[in-house]
């Protein structure tokens, strides 16, 4: 008889223990969700634009340097000579394009860079716990890509 009043009363304290448990994970503070169109503010960011005129020139460099190997390489009759022309500007192009490709993605990865630390400070400042792109969101959230896109200029 003692064993049963002593079960009772240990299983009475587990179930005080876990609603009380359950009380307080409910009263904790839900997350304030916010979401940012990542490719609007791409499309604002004044760096990006220029890493395309920037990108597009580079790009007129090489059409001209092919150009310029294409002409070559139909004027000479010499076999040899086109062997070694097509070698060296081969070459030439891809070194233009491997160093327009790098510096491609080191000024992207710079700019994502940017465009995190600017999303988190607005989130931080407004107290948001989570930011989403919007792409992923099906509802809810606010949305804090005018105020990043305001912020960039």
């Amino acid at each position: 008889m003692k064993n049963n009043i002593w079960f009772l009363v240990a299983c009475a304290l587990f179930f005080v223990a876990g609603y009380s448990l359950n009380n307080s994970a409910i009263s904790f503070p839900r997350y304030k969700v916010a979401v940012v169109d990542i490719s609007k503010i791409l499309e604002n960011s004044q760096e990006i634009k220029t890493l395309k005129i920037s990108q597009e020139k580079q790009m007129k460099e090489i059409n001209t340097l092919v150009s310029k190997a294409q002409n070559e390489l139909a004027n000479e009759k010499d076999p040899t000579k086109i062997a070694q022309l097509e070698a060296k500007y081969r070459k030439e192009i891809e070194t233009k394009r491997n160093s327009m490709d790098e510096e491609y993605n080191t000024k992207i990865a710079k700019i994502t860079e940017d465009i995190k630390k600017m999303v988190t400070q607005e989130a931080n400042k407004t107290d948001y716990n989570l930011v989403l792109p919007t792409g992923m969101v099906i509802s809810g959230g606010e949305d804090i890509t005018p105020k990043v896109i305001k912020d960039m200029k």
